[in-house]
């Protein structure tokens, strides 16, 4: 053996050691350059969160690490013609090096690496028989770069999806080796892991965002519409309530709320039947939609609405959640109230009014010596009828002034200018004492116009009143007017301010007949005047 080995060793010269000595030493550091080169790409690729500068680092340290000339890589992309394939990211050539050429499509060069079928490596990639055999090309399109060492590797997850290829060339042929395509299988598989992981990540971060996005404008609508939200745990009966909902209750936003709170503040003669509702909407899926009172910590009444279902279906088969809004109505209820008391009261006034139409034209016929002069009577007192009504509703039929009534009545018979009046304070009258003064005091307008102070030039009416304990003392006097004389009948004026006035009013009034004009004296309490 060892003449063997000394006959061998005398058969290599020294150059020839120092030669294949330097040949293994440059193997071994083009190795280790290799090996740190693959360590910092994998850092850099795993370490970043960003697609971009993942995919720019994997085609720059893989090319640094086998020598190419130029690397790229291209994503699967399916397009209503079929697949294709779109560049993402170069290495060692501007992007203007493909601007100008389509997108490759899944050729037999292609294929492989796209369908992740394998690796295609090639000492010179023109001399391949797979090599321009795809219509209308033939081989690589006129100012393609140049391209004869080839080396593609598919980069799939771990699902086995495959998301695209690296692509590596450089003009001179046989500069990639089993071991390049070894390092960069490696490197295509971290880059692949890499990706998917970005996009997982980007993926659930997007999720969140929405979802964050979502509550923000549930939050808003509900804060903008006042309601308040709650979430009910059926097996503990653990309450969560936001503080919308604990400020219906009248909570602070601080302060604990169980759901035996909330029992304990709904309006005991409504809580069996809350309790009824929420049991039913456990057991049998219902919809839980509820109105009732609340009672406050201060003792204040507040009526709340809320709806809500159940959710989340416990290993029995029932309801694990239950989860709703709430909203305090207590305006809404307090309206509904206002309006049923509006619509008793309109269905009250127009029967009352009903009544009165029936009672003028009754009087009006009784009164009325021809028929023919019944219609212009009976309009005219329909009218003063309406003055007044239109005046209540102005103020809401919550009342008018006293001087407001007779304004109105005076500027219908066009007497503004030929009245003086003398009061020291304006009186507030309820509905029905407008009404009743509205229509007595057209009659003494009508009076005047017709046979008093105002059927000739110059005559004129003073109207004064004062307030006494209890009473307001009214009086009408006329002046300059023709000589009156005391009628030889009661006519339908006089009668409805003898009687129908004072009864109405629950007060006194007199008519006197008086040469220089006719008087009328109103004494009427306030308590049937004011509101």
């Amino acid at each position: 053996m060892v003449g063997l080995a000394g006959t061998q060793f005398r058969d290599v010269s020294t150059d020839d050691l120092y030669a294949r000595l330097e040949q293994a030493e440059a193997a071994l550091a083009d190795e280790i350059r290799k090996s740190e080169t693959l360590a910092r790409v994998t850092e850099a690729v795993a370490s970043t969160s960003d697609v971009d500068a993942c995919v720019q680092a994997g085609i720059d340290g893989a090319r640094e690490i086998i020598g190419a000339a130029y690397g790229a890589f291209f994503y699967n992309a399916v397009r209503g013609d079929g697949e294709a394939y779109t560049l993402y990211r170069l290495s060692g050539a501007p992007p203007e090096a493909f601007s100008n050429f389509p997108m490759p499509r899944k050729t037999a060069v292609f294929a492989p690496t796209f369908d992740g079928a394998g690796v295609v490596r090639s000492s010179d990639i023109t001399q391949d028989p797979r090599y321009g055999q795809n219509t209308p090309r033939s081989g690589m399109p006129e100012g393609h770069l140049p391209v004869r060492s080839y080396l593609a590797i598919p980069v799939s997850n771990p699902q086995g999806v495959v998301l695209g290829g690296l692509f590596f060339g450089h003009p001179e042929p046989g500069r990639f080796t089993a071991r390049d395509e070894a390092l960069l299988v490696g490197l295509g598989a971290q880059l692949a892991v890499t990706i998917d992981s970005i996009r997982i990540n980007a993926a659930a971060l997007d999720e969140l965002d929405q979802r964050r996005r979502a509550e923000e404008r549930l939050k808003f609508a509900l804060d903008s519409g006042r309601m308040g939200s709650w979430d009910l745990d059926v097996a503990t009966r653990a309450y969560e309530a936001s503080d919308l909902c604990k400020a219906n209750y009248g909570r602070r936003t601080d302060e604990s709320f169980t759901f035996a709170d909330l029992i304990a503040t709904i309006h005991p003669e409504d809580r069996p039947r809350i309790m009824a509702a929420i049991e039913s909407a456990i057991r049998d899926g219902a919809d839980y939609d509820v109105e009732y009172r609340v009672v406050l910590p201060t003792g204040e009444l507040r009526w709340l609405h809320a709806r809500g279902r159940a959710a989340q279906t416990a290993d029995d088969g029932g309801a694990r959640r239950l989860a709703g809004v709430s909203l305090d109505i207590t305006e809404r209820k307090r309206a509904e109230e206002r309006q049923k008391l509006l619509v008793n009261e309109l269905n009250h006034r127009v029967k009352n009014s009903l009544a009165t139409v029936q009672s003028i034209a009754a009087q009006t016929l009784r009164s009325i010596a021809s028929p023919e002069f019944f219609r212009e009577a009976f309009e005219a007192r329909l009218i003063a009828l309406s003055h007044t009504h239109d005046l209540l509703t102005r103020e809401s039929w919550e009342g008018a002034s006293l001087r407001e009534v007779f304004d109105g009545e005076l500027r219908a018979m066009a007497g503004e200018d030929r009245v003086t009046f003398d009061y020291q304070a304006d009186l507030r009258l309820n509905p029905k004492a407008a009404v009743a003064l509205g229509m007595g005091l057209h009659e003494l307008a009508t009076n005047a116009a017709k046979y008093g102070a105002w059927s000739v030039p110059g005559g004129r009416v003073v109207v004064s009143w004062r307030l006494e304990p209890n009473l307001l003392r009214l009086t009408w006097t006329e002046h300059g007017g023709p000589t009156v004389k005391p009628p030889t009948r009661r006519g339908f004026g006089a009668r409805l301010l003898e009687r129908g006035l004072a009864a109405e009013l629950s007060g006194a009034v007199e008519l006197t007949y008086d040469a220089s004009g006719l008087v009328c004296h109103m004494a009427l309490p306030l308590r049937a005047l004011e509101p």
